[in-house]
């Protein structure tokens, strides 16, 4: 389950399609709470993400919620994506204990040249420097470059050796540059998960950040009236049956 706690993020990605956002916002406190109490009654919750398209740390009760998803949620996993612009050492020392939680940082360079070229931030070195504060802590991390066409296949070699994580530069489902599916779709994201705006409104996974489809609004239903819905029972049963590219978003989709 992935749950956006706000989408306002403080960097300007070159491979995101955040800069087309037209309304920025932050879920409320209340909404995020329903939504842990009723992801406890989930009998298969495996992995809890509490961000999508946002840089997480923007959400100033951020840190809060953690620690309230890891009192709700205690046997299912949370996995954070940050920049890493807003770490601080008080807030590493902070959730540094929290049982169960990922952090993957997206480094996106290694060098300062080519971070701020994708992601107009220049703060390579110091988030190098809370990078090595959390291993000062014994907290785990992992860092992750996304293989934008411009880069370099050398310094992208230089940062896996290094032992970062490349990813596949995505369309966002048409949203980057123009893709039609042609071959069969079978997304585990379709399938599996769940994800949730900041407004509580549950659209159809993280690469459609717009909600150009959405299944339900946790405002008004619950994770399971949602889950069982007509819409979100087709979309399940298509992509089961390998036919995902015939669905609206999926069609332009390079994932799955």
């Amino acid at each position: 389950m992935q749950v956006e706690t706000t989408n306002i993020c403080n960097a300007h990605c070159l491979f995101c399609p955040h800069d087309k956002f037209e309304k920025f916002g932050t879920m409320t406190d209340e909404l995020y709470e329903k939504i842990l109490t009723e992801a406890r009654q989930l009998p298969n919750l495996k992995l809890f993400i509490p961000m999508l398209t946002g840089e997480p740390f923007c959400d100033k009760n951020f840190v809060e919620r953690l620690k309230l998803t890891r009192n709700k949620l205690p046997l299912t996993e949370i996995e954070v994506y940050t920049n890493g612009s807003l770490l601080t050492t008080e807030i590493i020392d902070e959730i540094k204990d929290i049982v169960g939680l990922h952090i993957s940082v997206s480094l996106n360079g290694f060098k300062p040249e080519t971070r701020k070229k994708l992601m107009g931030l220049d703060d390579y070195y110091y988030v190098i420097r809370m990078l090595k504060y959390m291993e000062s802590v014994g907290m785990k991390y992992r860092i992750t470059m996304v293989y934008y066409p411009e880069i370099s296949v050398y310094e992208l070699s230089d940062f896996v050796n290094a032992g970062g994580m490349a990813i596949q530069y995505q369309s966002w489902a048409g949203e980057q540059y123009p893709y039609e599916r042609r071959r069969w779709c079978s997304c585990g994201r379709a399938m599996n998960c769940m994800t949730v705006l900041y407004t509580g409104e549950v659209n159809l996974c993280c690469f459609d950040p717009f909600g150009k489809v959405i299944f339900g609004d946790l405002n008004h239903q619950t994770i399971e009236e949602i889950w069982k819905s007509e819409k979100h029972r087709e979309y399940q049963n298509v992509h089961k049956q390998g036919r995902g590219a015939e669905m609206p978003v999926c069609c332009h989709c390079t994932e799955g």
